[in-house]
Parts: C-alpha cells; sequence; structure tokens
C-alpha cells in the first residue's frame, strides 16, 4: 500500500516537474559546456548560485527521492531570488570529470562539488516516510529536512524542516522556498544610474518592498583563494535605500558611500526584517571604520628651513668678536699716533692756540689708554672663544714638528671632537 501511495505521488510529481521544467527552460537550454575543461551551468545574472544534492532517502527509493527534489529545486528557483543547478544538471559533468563525486548527498562532497561549479551555497537534505497528523486522522506523509551550507565558510546558514502528506506536496515545497529567500542573501546588480537614483534589477517579483536598505559591494579582480577554487574579493561601498520598486526594477537612492557607485555593481540585501537590519548596522560600521582609517590626505609643500646648530651660534660670536677686537685695534693705534705727534710738539695748532687746545694732548692720550683697555678685551674674548671652538671641534690645531729620524719637517693637524 505505502509503495503503490510513493508510485502514485512520484508519478503525479514527475508529470507536473517535467511540464514545468521545460517551460522555465531548465530541459531546452544547453546549461552545461560539456567541451569546456570548467565546471559551468549557473546563469550569470547576479543571483545567488545554489547547487542542490539529491534528497538523501530513508525508507522510500531513491528515483522517489530524486523526484521530489525536483519538485523542490522548481519551487525554489521561482522565487526569482536563486540561480538553481539540480542533481540531474550537474551529475552530467560530474561523472565525466570524478565519478567518485557522481550522486553524492552529504555536507563534505557538496561543498567540493560547488566549489568546482562555482556556487555560493549548497542545499543538502533528507526524506523519509512518517506519519502525519491531518484532518481525517493519521495519515502517510514525508519528513524533509533540509540545510542550506556556504561554499566558502561551510557554516550552516539556514536550516528547516517540513512534514507533509501528498496534497501538500507542492503548498509545504512553496512555503519552504520562500523561507529559504526570506533567511538567505537576495543578490542583483547595478543596471544603470540616473541624476538621483541608481536602477537595479530587483522589483516586487523578487520580494523586494519600499523602504527596504541594501549593499552595494564590488568585486575586484584579485581573487582570495578558497581550497580547490578562487573567489573574487569583495568590497562594501555604499548603502541604499529602494524609493520606487516595480514588478521586475527599483530606483535606489544612495545613503552612505565611500566609492562611486557604478554600472554592473552588485547589492545584496536580505528580505528579513531583523537579518536586513544586520546586515545594515554591520555595513555602516564598516564603512564608517574604512573612513576614519582612510582620511582624505593633502600634500603640504613645504620650503626649506634652516637650522641652527652650536657650530652657527659660535660662528656668529667669533665674527662678532673679531670684528669688535679690529675696530678696538684701530682704535688704539689711531689715538696713539696722535698721542705722539701731540707730545712731540710738530702741530703747530697746538703750540698757537689757547684753553682747550692745550688740553688736547690729554683728551687725546685718554681717548689711547681708554681704546687700548677695550682692544685687550676684546682680544680676550676673541682668544675664550677660539678656545671654546678648539674644544667643541669646531676648529682644528695644527703644529709644525721637526723628524729627527728622517731630518724632515712634518706638518701634523690634530682635531678635536
Amino acid at each position: 500500500m505505502n509503495f503503490a501511495r510513493i508510485i502514485l505521488v512520484v508519478s503525479f510529481v514527475f508529470g507536473s516537474v517535467s511540464h514545468a521544467l521545460s517551460q522555465s527552460n531548465f530541459f531546452q537550454e544547453d546549461l552545461f559546456n560539456l567541451e569546456s575543461d570548467v565546471m559551468s551551468g549557473f546563469s550569470d545574472n547576479g543571483r545567488m548560485k545554489v547547487l542542490m544534492l539529491t534528497l538523501a532517502p530513508y525508507g522510500m527509493t531513491e528515483t522517489a527521492a530524486g523526484e521530489i527534489s525536483k519538485a523542490l529545486q522548481l519551487s525554489i528557483f521561482n522565487t526569482n531570488h536563486f540561480t538553481v543547478v539540480g542533481p540531474s544538471e550537474w551529475n552530467a559533468q560530474i561523472r565525466e570529470r570524478d565519478p567518485s563525486l557522481a550522486d553524492c548527498n552529504d555536507i563534505a562532497c557538496g561543498v567540493l562539488v560547488g566549489k568546482l561549479f562555482g556556487a555560493d551555497k549548497v542545499l543538502v537534505g533528507s526524506i523519509r516516510n512518517t506519519s502525519v497528523l491531518g484532518l481525517d486522522g493519521e495519515t502517510q506523509g514525508f519528513q524533509m529536512d533540509v540545510r542550506l551550507v556556504d561554499v566558502l565558510t561551510n557554516l550552516t546558514d539556514y536550516t528547516d524542516q517540513i512534514l507533509f502528506a501528498d496534497a501538500q506536496l507542492h503548498e509545504e515545497f512553496f512555503m519552504l522556498a520562500q523561507r529559504l529567500s526570506k533567511n538567505t542573501e537576495l543578490h542583483g546588480y547595478v543596471t544603470s544610474l540616473t541624476n538621483s537614483s541608481i536602477v537595479l534589477d530587483l522589483g516586487v517579483e523578487h520580494g523586494l518592498e519600499m523602504g527596504a536598505q541594501l549593499v552595494i559591494f564590488r568585486r575586484e579582480a584579485n581573487l582570495l583563494s578558497s581550497g580547490d577554487s578562487e573567489v573574487p574579493k569583495e568590497t562594501n561601498i555604499a548603502i541604499a535605500r529602494i524609493h520606487r520598486v516595480s514588478q521586475g526594477r527599483a530606483n535606489a537612492i544612495i545613503v552612505q558611500q565611500i566609492e562611486p557607485v557604478r554600472e554592473g555593481d552588485f547589492v545584496k540585501t536580505y528580505l528579513d526584517v531583523s537579518k536586513q537590519i544586520q546586515l545594515i548596522s554591520d555595513t555602516r560600521r564598516e564603512l564608517d571604520t574604512q573612513k576614519r582609517l582612510e582620511p582624505p590626505q593633502e600634500e603640504f609643500p613645504l620650503q626649506p628651513e634652516l637650522v641652527i646648530t652650536d657650530r652657527d651660534l659660535w660662528i656668529q660670536r667669533l665674527q662678532i668678536a673679531t670684528a669688535e677686537e679690529e675696530r678696538w685695534m684701530i682704535a688704539t693705534v689711531g689715538t696713539g699716533a696722535g698721542t705722539l705727534l701731540l707730545l712731540s710738539g710738530r702741530l703747530e695748532l697746538v703750540k698757537q692756540s689757547e684753553g682747550v687746545g692745550q688740553l688736547l694732548p690729554w683728551i687725546v692720550g685718554a681717548a689711547f689708554g681708554y681704546s687700548g683697555y677695550q682692544y685687550i678685551q676684546a682680544r680676550n674674548i676673541l682668544s675664550e672663544i677660539k678656545a671654546e671652538g678648539e674644544i667643541k671641534g669646531f676648529v682644528s690645531n695644527w703644529q709644525f714638528q721637526w723628524n729627527l729620524e728622517k731630518n724632515q719637517p712634518n706638518l701634523v693637524f690634530n682635531y678635536n671632537f
């Protein structure tokens, strides 16, 4: 009885899924380039890339679990939140590259396959027969456990469990897909720029609402190594708020930015309000920190400055003392010569004059004495300054010596430091 019920469910699911997948071009498009050495299969539309593994069956056949996995894949794809590659698609390539990885349904294997395909997330899960309590009492149904794992960090982003009977399959899958969409990052990109806003490829059909906030980030050219694959480095550059939204497009205004936004930049947000607030808070803190650590720099032209050293000060004092000594030496020589002429009586002016003229020799003699005294003082000060320079190493002494052994003169320099 249970086996017949399972076959009936599988037939129903397979018929509806096959028709829906053909309408969504899952089977009509060539999702893989089998001649290429690079694993492919995800559409490049900026959406979250999810690699879905076959649900691990317990108490049921692998064929039935595979068909139920296809129904879940279609429900997740219809959220417009993800680009999904299911088991039937990625197994076609992996069997040629590494048959040991085909048909895997555990986390370790799934993460490895996800890295080979460049996926963002891996969806793993299990399905088993169980009893479900319905309106007509207890009936035969299914229990499904799913886990969304990040390929880069191997951390679980979201877990869920559903119980459903045959008639509730599509309804439960729809609600499960909505919960996955709400609790997972929604990715898109900037399609164009206007004078006052930016245009995004996200809209109402993706779950976006007026007032929602999102993060704008840029994928750098340099890559970060992650196990067997390389992922682009992502840098958050701005925060924006939705102020106009249509079915498949939205306009947003920039709230905060550290770099100008360009066409082709990526955006991310959460439909869940609490996770969206947490994302925006973390990003705002990150942008504020980058602003503090990287302030705008301005170059100031600096004029060359003269640094006055002890030697410069000593040279100034030496020049002043030398000039003072020369001045008083000239005054002493002049007054001394005048005194001698006056005392010798050769000047007729002194002989013929009376009064002050008679005192002129005494006045000139007094000037000679004063000039001589000042000259001696200036010479002593100059000698002290020279001695200070020799002690501090500002000047060098030299002396003449006679070499008795070689019978020749030597000029010897002694440097003081």
